[in-house]
């Protein structure tokens, strides 16, 4: 079987299995797509969103020219505005439209905006020549217009929002956001990997779109790795509490549905993979410091019981230590473990106590070890 599960009304149309399945009058290989549907039932929107689509192709026989496609453009323009602003939402993008041939399925999406104009019900738009969870799709959650800060430089580029947040963007990237923010949220679109410190503002949640992935924070810093093209974005937690969508369960999430998402915390981090669209979560590479240790300045242990010791550091870097307590009760050590990065000091303590030590996810598992 294809990956049908993940795929858009424009991967089905597409598909030649699709197609002839939708010309036949739904009589050929039946079966399959009924089952498919009772299989995959979130999937249905995007079928019928498909099969308007290709039902728009075929009655319309033929392409209109560039000229021609142009002035319906701008016609078309003009009535999917009219038709947001009356309450129906438009999936489509800010992108500049260049005067170049439109390919294939942005006829598509001409031919289906005229059904929808005519009144013949509710159909997905697309304007652009990319799918809907990449940088250029993601845009139209938000109604106003977007300012786009793009990075050319090969340097980092800092950028400053109206709510006095700010965005370090790496080489290559860029975001669009409103300036000033809407009334009732705060909601930037990544292209590429920025690092984010939010200003916190319970009342406006802030939330960034970035490659099928939908981060939203009220106040925190963290950094999106999130190019079009890859296939494994990733959202890592300096501070704070993040939550971690994906496009579509956050869209189910605003239309009243069970959030369904990854809550990380700080030194936390996750990968989203495109093909198995499973969530991968664990520790970032280098967790840093989120509260000083009082009791062992410095992290300086003299003589301390390895049980305070492995406190101190679960309370420092926001991690969780499993280890067995009566194995290693009468454990003592004596380290100035300074400023070692996290796992440097767990090796330096593990091999004290002849221990070992694995990294389950966010589980830090101690095995082994004792002390006489």
């Amino acid at each position: 079987m294809e990956n049908y599960p993940t795929f858009t009304a424009e991967d089905f149309i597409q598909d030649e299995r699709f197609r002839r399945w939708f010309l036949s009058g739904y009589s050929e290989d039946d079966d399959f797509w009924q089952d498919f549907q009772q299989q995959y039932p979130e999937r249905k929107t995007v079928l019928e969103a498909a099969q308007v689509l290709l039902r728009a192709l075929h009655e319309a026989q033929s392409f209109p020219t560039s000229e021609q496609g142009e002035r319906m453009w701008t016609g078309i323009d003009k009535e999917t505005q009219d038709l947001f602003l009356s309450g129906i939402r438009e999936d489509a993008t800010i992108q500049q439209r260049s005067a170049a041939v439109r390919p294939l399925w942005k006829w598509l999406s001409v031919a289906a905006a005229v059904l929808l104009v005519a009144g013949l019900g509710w159909v997905t738009l697309r304007k652009a020549n990319q799918g809907p969870d990449t940088y250029s799709g993601n845009p139209p959650e938000s109604v106003l217009t977007l300012v786009e800060k793009a990075n050319e430089s090969g340097q980092l580029q800092k950028v400053r929002l109206s709510d006095g947040s700010q965005v370090v963007l790496y080489p290559g990237s860029r975001i669009s956001y409103a300036n000033p923010f809407e009334k009732e949220s705060r909601k930037v679109f990544l292209s590429g990997k920025g690092y984010f410190e939010v200003v916190k503002d319970d009342t406006k949640p802030f939330t960034v779109f970035a490659n099928q992935l939908v981060t939203q924070v009220v106040g925190t810093s963290f950094t999106i790795d999130a190019f079009e093209g890859n296939k494994s974005p990733s959202v890592e937690v300096r501070t704070g509490r993040v939550k971690v969508f994906t496009l579509e369960k956050y869209r189910d999430s605003e239309q009243g549905k069970p959030e369904v998402m990854v809550l990380l915390t700080a030194n936390q981090q996750v990968r989203y993979n495109v093909a198995s669209s499973g969530f991968d979560i664990g520790y970032v590479p280098k967790p840093a410091v989120i509260k000083a240790p009082e009791a062992h300045p410095d992290f300086y242990f003299k003589n301390v019981a390895i049980s305070d010791v492995f406190k101190t550091v679960e309370d420092s870097y926001g991690v969780k230590i499993e280890f067995n307590e009566a194995l290693l009760k009468d454990c003592r050590i004596t380290a100035p473990l300074g400023n070692e990065p996290l796992f440097r000091k767990l090796d330096i303590v593990c091999q004290t106590v002849g221990a070992t030590y694995e990294v389950w996810g966010t589980r830090i598992v101690v095995s082994g070890g004792g002390c006489k």
